[in-house]
């Protein structure tokens, strides 16, 4: 069983980390920016998720697989000649 989180590092903007440490210490519930980071990213998530949802939604029977692998072959030539 994999663990349910994993480590993300890198730079972001000071305004960016302040912001999270500010509304962290606003809630005065122990949070700290990693607890509003994950907030703002399982929003992101959800938002991504229904966008996606909606595209296929959209575009469910407007083609088929066979009418895709021919305007791909259109624009990129046969690739397994």
């Amino acid at each position: 069983m994999h663990e349910p989180f994993v480590e993300l590092r890198g730079d972001v903007p000071r305004e960016y980390a302040e912001t999270l440490d500010a509304v962290a210490f606003a809630r005065g519930n122990g949070a700290n920016r990693m607890t509003v980071l994950r907030e703002v990213l399982a929003l992101w998530h959800r938002a991504k998720l229904h966008e996606a949802s909606l595209v296929l939604k959209v575009n469910r029977g407007k083609g088929s697989a066979g009418e895709a692998g021919r305007q791909r072959s259109e624009l990129f030539g046969n690739e397994r000649q």
